[in-house]
């Protein structure tokens, strides 16, 4: 009698799902890098540091990112969902980096264009990082995936 009991309240309908919110618009997103961009925020969401003053600064940054998009009336987002969205902007340019980088290795060389991988907005993230050694390496430091290293 109490595993029927059980069995139906693991059954139950009144689980209730997180809505998921509409996808980021391409105003949403053009406004995020425009914002991401700037060189006052830019350099605090970019700060190393991971002390309680900078991780505040880092949050109230973001929480005035998410206010002025929301702003534009298309979706509430929250700054979680802003930063989220930031990071995986980042994470597909430096892919496209990635893959830039081994196709050019494919062909014997040349400068790094982003064109033929890339869309324009993964080539601006990219600009905004071209000095951060997640996308370009370390300065002076060896590739162990060049041919002949090792």
């Amino acid at each position: 009698m109490a595993s029927q009991a059980d069995a139906s309240s693991v059954t139950s309908p009144e689980i209730k799902r997180k809505k998921r919110s509409i996808n980021f618009s391409n105003t949403e997103i053009l406004k995020l890098e425009e914002l991401v961009k700037d060189e006052k925020t830019f350099s605090i969401l970019t700060n190393k540091f991971s002390n309680t003053v900078n991780n505040k600064m880092k949050k109230d940054m973001w929480t005035k990112i998410a206010e002025v998009i929301s702003a534009q009336g298309i979706a509430v987002r929250t700054a979680d969902e802003c930063s989220n969205k930031w990071q995986n902007l980042k994470r597909e340019s430096k892919a496209a980096v990635t893959s830039e980088k081994l196709e050019r290795r494919k062909t014997g060389g040349g400068t790094l264009t982003l064109t033929a991988v890339a869309d324009e907005q993964k080539v601006r993230i990219a600009e905004m990082y071209k000095d951060s050694a997640s996308f370009n390496g370390i300065i002076g430091g060896l590739d162990s995936d060049e041919a002949g290293l090792f």
